[in-house]
């Protein structure tokens, strides 16, 4: 299956967890009032009250709303969050909008 939920911790959160699995590639928007971990593809908007990890090799094709962006992978589109994360391998074709941005942290 590759799209399921999890409840328990994630970057100190806790709460549910959405994952798009790797090799795994989902069509539409996907919403959370949780987490959203992707290591696979979507190809839509990704919106979660809390987190979106966007894992090394994933690749999202839409906007991403979200508290929190851990950026390891590559966005086509805008991020909106409160804080993001960039590491050395995430890259975003797109504008970002943020409160706070670290960037080029360790690899991940």
């Amino acid at each position: 299956m590759g799209i399921f939920h999890r409840t328990g911790k994630s970057h100190g959160r806790t709460g549910h967890t959405t994952i798009v699995a790797p090799g795994t590639k989902v069509t539409g928007t996907i919403r959370s009032g949780g987490g959203i971990h992707i290591d696979g593809e979507v190809e839509g908007n990704v919106e979660a009250k809390s987190y979106v990890i966007v894992a090394k090799g994933a690749v999202v094709h839409g906007d991403i709303h979200a508290a929190e962006v851990y950026l390891s992978g590559t966005v086509h589109g805008d991020i909106w969050a409160l804080e993001i994360e960039r590491y050395a391998t995430g890259v975003c074709h797109g504008q970002i909008e943020a409160f706070k941005i670290n960037e080029d942290i360790t690899k991940r």
